[in-house]
This record gives C-alpha cells, sequence and structure tokens, in this order.
C-alpha cells in the first residue's frame, strides 16, 4: 500500500513538472530572463571639456548595431540567428567624391572666421554692425545659425555681398529632425553660396537634450538622415562631435548602411579650445592644436582626412584652467588669437608642423554676445 502511494505521488510530481515545463510563461522567463527591460548605457568623455553622461539605447523593433558594440566574449551564437543588416542608404550617383582643392573656399581665403552669434534671428542692425567688424578683422568666413528658411535667407544674401562664406548650422537639439534641407540648400544655391551645412552640435552635452536622456543610437539615427538629404539636395554634411567613440560610431554606422559615398562631400567641425594653454600645447586634446586627434581617427577609418572648419574654439577670456599657465587677460587673448590666425599666413603651426591641408578655417567663439564673457565684442566683460 506504502508503494503505491508513492508511486501515485511521483507520478503526480511528474506530470505537474510537465505542465510546467510547457507553460508559456515558464518558458518564456527561462528564455528571456525574469528582467522586462535591459537598458544599456555608456560612458562619453568630450574632447573640448569634461563630459561625463548615460547613454541609453532607444528602443528599437530591429535592432541596428552601433560602431561600439563588441561580442561578449566567449559567447556563441543562437543556432539559426540571422543578423539584421541595417537598409543601406539611398543615395545619389552622380555626385562625385571631392578631393581638398575641389571644395570651394573665400576669394583670397586665409582661414579667418568667426562664430557669428548665439541666436538665429537677425535685424537689419545686426548685419550693419557685425559685418562690419567681420570685415575689420579681414574675416572670409563665418559660422551662423539660421532659426528658418527666411532668416536664412536674409543672412546669406548680406554674407554674400560681403564676401564671407558661411558655414551654417540649423537651430536643432540632437534629439529633433528637419526636413527642410533641400529647400534650404536651394535658398542659397539661388543666392551664389556654397551649401555648407554643420548638421547639429555637441550632441554629447546634456544641453543639446533639452532635459531628455542622452540617446546617443537617436541622434546617430538623425544624424545619418539629415547627412543623406543634404548629400542628395547636392549640399555638404558637416559632422560635429567632441568624443572620439562618437566620432567611431557614427562612421561605423554610415557603413553599415553603404553610405561610404557621402564621405567623399562631408567635412567635419572640431571644437578646439585652448583653456590657458599655450597654441603650441600638443600633449593632449585641450589646445587650439586639439583637432588632429580627430584627424587621426579618420584617417584611420575612411582613409583620408576632410576639410576641417573649426566652427567653435580658441581662448576664452579669463579662462585659467592650468594653474602652471598664465590666465587669459587681454594681452594673452590677442597675443594667442594672432599666433593662431598666422597659421594660415605662415603654413606652419605653433608647435613647428606644417599646416595641414585639410584645415580650411578657424573659427573662435564668438564674435559679438551682451551675454558672453568670451565674446570678442559687445560683453559685459568688455570688447577684446
Amino acid at each position: 500500500m506504502i508503494k503505491r502511494l508513492q508511486f501515485a505521488r511521483a507520478g503526480l510530481v511528474a506530470i505537474v513538472l510537465i505542465l510546467l515545463a510547457c507553460s508559456p510563461q515558464a518558458i518564456a522567463r527561462e528564455v528571456l530572463g525574469t528582467s522586462e527591460t535591459v537598458t544599456p548605457t555608456a560612458r562619453a568623455t568630450g574632447v573640448a571639456r569634461a563630459i561625463t553622461e548615460t547613454v541609453t539605447s532607444a528602443p528599437s523593433a530591429t535592432r541596428i548595431i552601433a560602431g561600439t558594440d563588441t561580442p561578449t566574449p566567449g559567447a556563441t551564437a543562437t543556432s539559426g540567428a540571422t543578423p539584421t543588416r541595417p537598409p543601406a542608404l539611398q543615395l545619389r550617383t552622380d555626385l562625385p567624391a571631392l578631393a581638398l582643392s575641389d571644395f570651394p573656399r573665400p576669394a583670397n581665403d586665409n582661414g579667418r572666421c568667426f562664430h557669428f552669434l548665439t541666436r538665429g534671428y537677425y535685424s537689419p542692425r545686426d548685419f550693419e554692425i557685425q559685418i562690419a567688424r567681420l570685415k575689420g578683422l579681414q574675416a572670409r568666413w563665418v559660422l551662423a545659425l539660421y532659426a528658418d528658411e527666411n532668416q536664412l535667407r536674409l543672412a546669406a544674401r548680406e554674407f554674400k555681398a560681403a564676401g564671407i562664406v558661411p558655414v551654417w548650422r540649423k537651430t536643432l537639439r540632437a534629439h529633433q529632425r528637419y526636413s527642410g534641407w533641400g529647400r534650404d540648400i536651394a535658398i542659397l544655391n539661388e543666392i551664389g553660396l556654397p551649401p555648407y551645412f554643420q548638421l547639429y552640435n555637441e550632441p554629447e552635452v546634456e544641453e543639446e537634450w533639452d532635459g531628455n536622456a542622452i540617446n546617443r543610437e537617436q541622434w546617430i539615427a538623425n544624424f545619418v538622415q539629415a547627412a543623406r538629404d543634404v548629400y542628395n539636395a547636392g549640399g555638404y554634411p558637416g559632422l560635429q562631435v567632441l568624443d572620439d567613440e562618437w566620432l567611431l560610431a557614427v562612421i561605423q554606422e554610415i557603413k553599415a548602411r553603404q553610405g561610404e559615398r557621402m564621405f567623399g562631400r562631408m567635412f567635419f567641425v572640431p571644437h578646439p579650445y585652448g583653456a590657458n594653454h599655450p597654441p603650441s600645447w600638443s600633449e593632449d586634446e585641450i589646445g587650439v592644436l586639439g583637432f588632429r586627434f580627430a584627424a587621426r581617427v579618420l584617417q584611420t577609418e575612411i582613409g583620408f582626412v576632410p576639410p576641417f572648419i573649426a566652427g567653435e574654439g580658441g581662448w576664452k577670456f579669463h579662462a585659467d584652467e592650468d594653474k602652471r599657465y598664465p590666465v587669459i587677460d587681454d594681452p594673452v587673448h590677442a597675443k594667442y588669437h594672432v599666433e593662431l590666425f598666422n597659421w594660415f599666413l605662415t603654413g606652419k603651426l605653433s608647435d613647428g608642423a606644417a599646416l595641414p591641408d585639410y584645415l580650411f578655417a578657424f573659427c573662435p567663439w564668438l564674435l559679438a554676445g551682451e551675454t558672453e564673457s568670451a565674446a570678442w565684442y559687445d560683453s559685459f566683460e568688455g570688447n577684446r
């Protein structure tokens, strides 16, 4: 009798185990684990400033492999799994890759540029005052923001009349998309200016996300779409990042989507701030020669260095981060910037190296701004 009861209990246990094994919930927990969501994070270190941010991956039905993804050591592929290939970018095939000498440049180019103002809306008075200042500084380039197509058209006519070539930056945050690139390029073609467009600005920093979490994959998707649209409309897409890991990730995404054709008409926008280091500083990237770090990455990854136009940089007034060197007061500010602009006249950098042929222009921050201590004009700190 006892043996029969034991056999009966054993049979019941076996039935229960079989039922549990067939339960969809049990199978799901076994395959997927008990955690509902796993959010990968990454850490970015900025080139021109210290940045520590958490980067979250955007949820996606089809995972796009980012440039920093690496296989887990010892991991084996699931039998029968097929990697999803990201869709190829639809690009024009009639646009030739450009040599550095093919990119348009201003007449009597001297590499001298300034970041114009901090806003994308302008008044006639702005141009009356600020373009006169640009001419007085013998600037041939300018980096200018624009809020909409009306401001773009207004500013483009003023810069064209002054003989100044602008690099344009639409006022977009890193999480936003824009559909008007083709129209904006048509405006510039009509006015007779080259369509240089910096697409987004410092996507690694919190200020560019309006309180949203920094999301590298989202920004890469936004940038690639914008670069495709600018390229297909005949423009020059400008890439701007501070961190080499972000640079690698976006390059690898373009390659994964078979978009290498864009590299031949793309330019790069470094932000080489000098802190209070002298112009010859080359120990790390915190100096006006820091653009060379990104140049090495590009040479390695795409086989050449595209045009560089430094959209911000130089020395901010009163900078004193490195206590081994003097504070950036008026005499030092003037001396260092004169030496920087002389690179383009002498053909030599401050450390004695030859001026790279890819360095087209350097635009210190900032021409004018009432609330900006670094502004050369109209600052509450006075004029430089």
